[in-house]
């Protein structure tokens, strides 16, 4: 009898665990397809992703707290900063301990996303797996997925924990719920609110039914104290970096509105870096095809159904207005790239799903959606040899140490991502400043003047070009691919080479 009453204990916490398998493939997926790049020698930590990796490494030196991305008052960066931190002092100061710790939110976004597909349909939880695998496994979020960037990733794990309380019904309901909402959002508008537009439709149609002055009060409660704190927060923070955003120039709308196409395939083949665009592989861009392929069906189909029963359909409809919006914000955008439109693919895929389970579509798109899947899969491998403008691992390292060879401890540098790479790793053995006066960190701009006012012994200068050699065609320039260093340079050539002071 008690060998029957342990079999049985022992069969119910198997499905128990059985419950959990998705979450485990799901977080094995996440990490395993993203191993060639972790093991590529092409990796590397691009300017700004070294720029949170100095703001970590302070913070565990006790130099700062880390609240905002550097130079700016926006950009919420201290949940990335802490997980980036404990790997610092882990692991040490590397660049698999900038992309471990973002890799880690992105899965359990990814948990979240398939949570919240489940809620929405919970007999439908095969095909909430397979849309989750999906968006693992698109290239759209492939480098993403592990950028430690100030904000997208904190950005991407509050929105699918808010989607995954709206649509949970056993949460709805919760005081605490109400609260923890407020807080999402504004946290999610703290770290990057381009989100929020597409998040809007979909909060309206869930909370609409349900709102009511207690609830107001709730999520009030979780709101306004944060949004206040921020308030603050932002009057200590430094506003050096403060691009225009957003205009209304119908010339500008109209040229953003031509480019749209092209920016869409872009962002679903993921290569690209900034504004600067690479020749893609052939799986990526197929896979881009078959995402705007997809895309347009669902807008097509979303049109039809608002004329068939918008109120039947109205879920799938606000989905597809949630990606329309986000196309939409990006008409007014300034710079117009790439990165701008990530938000679309997690709200094309819930459309996608609720096309598929809710408007019984399954039969007519599950054959695109599993070669859209295959196709993705495939595409992930390419990425192992992805770099981008204007440096390679190889090359920032065999700078870092001929200037550790020559003892120097001080740099310039003509550009603006170059120097954060240099200070990380080197692990600010080398301090380095760009050609303005004013930067992201004023501390490195004067530690590097200070230098070449008291002694040049430890200074050089690093140039991407050779604008070195036109200036001071007598000095001897040491070329490292296409950087070119001039160790000692005197005041004259700084200043030819138009260096402020």
């Amino acid at each position: 009898m008690p060998y029957a009453t342990a079999l049985i204990t022992f069969v119910n916490h198997m499905k128990k665990i059985a419950n959990y398998w998705p979450i485990a493939l799901i977080i094995i997926v996440s990490i395993a397809s993203r191993l060639p790049q972790l093991l590529s020698s092409e990796l590397l930590a691009d300017g700004d992703e070294c720029v949170m990796g100095l703001m970590c490494k302070h913070f565990i030196e006790g130099k700062e707290f880390p609240i905002f991305f550097h130079g700016q008052a926006y950009g919420f960066a201290l949940l990335e900063c802490l997980p980036i931190s404990l790997a610092f002092i882990i692991g040490g100061i590397s660049d698999w301990g900038l992309k471990l710790p973002m890799l880690f939110l992105f899965s359990a976004a990814m948990v979240c996303f398939y949570l919240t597909l489940k809620a929405i349909s919970p007999k439908d939880k095969w095909w909430a797996l397979l849309i989750t695998l999906l968006f693992i496994c698109l290239p759209s979020w492939a480098i993403w997925s592990m950028k430690a960037r100030g904000g997208y990733l904190t950005a991407l794990l509050g929105t699918h924990i808010l989607l995954w309380l709206l649509f949970s019904k056993d949460k709805i309901h919760s005081t605490a719920n109400w609260f923890f909402m407020g807080l999402m959002l504004v946290i999610i508008y703290q770290s990057q609110p381009l989100w929020l537009p597409g998040l809007l439709p979909i909060m309206v149609y869930k909370l609409y039914p349900r709102l009511s002055a207690t609830h107001l009060k709730h999520m009030a409660w979780g709101l306004l104290p944060a949004s206040i704190l921020f308030m603050v927060l932002k009057l200590f923070a430094s506003h050096h970096w403060q691009p225009k955003v957003f205009s209304f120039n119908m010339a500008l709308i109209w040229h953003n509105f031509l480019q749209l196409p092209a920016l869409l395939f872009h962002h679903f083949n993921a290569w690209y870096f900034l504004y600067y665009i690479y020749d893609a592989p052939m799986p990526c861009n197929f896979a881009a095809i078959l995402c705007i392929i997809i895309l347009i069906v669902l807008i097509v189909a979303a049109v039809i159904a608002v004329f068939k029963g918008a109120q039947k359909n109205a879920l799938f409809i606000l989905l597809v207005l949630a990606v329309l919006l986000t196309m939409a914000y990006c008409l007014l955008l300034v710079e117009h790239a790439p990165r701008y439109l990530m938000p679309i693919t997690g709200y094309m895929l819930m459309a996608l799903f609720v096309f598929m389970v809710q408007l019984k579509r399954k039969p007519d798109i599950s054959v695109p959606v599993v070669l859209l899947l295959l196709v993705a899969a495939s595409s992930l491998y390419t990425f192992k040899y992805y770099t981008f403008f204007p440096a390679r691992k190889a090359e920032v390292k065999a700078c870092i140490a001929y200037l550790n060879k020559h003892d120097i401890q001080y740099a310039f540098s003509n550009d603006g991502l170059l120097q954060w790479q240099i200070m990380f790793y080197s692990k600010e053995h080398i301090i380095c400043r760009e050609s303005d006066t004013a930067d992201r960190y004023p501390e490195y701009v004067k530690a590097v003047t200070t230098a070449i006012t008291t002694n040049n012994a430890h200074l050089a200068v690093i140039d991407n070009t050779p604008d070195i050699k036109a200036v001071s065609p007598d000095s001897t320039a040491h070329v490292i691919s296409h950087f070119y260093i001039l160790l000692h340079p005197n005041t004259q050539v700084l200043h030819d080479m138009e260096f402020k002071f």
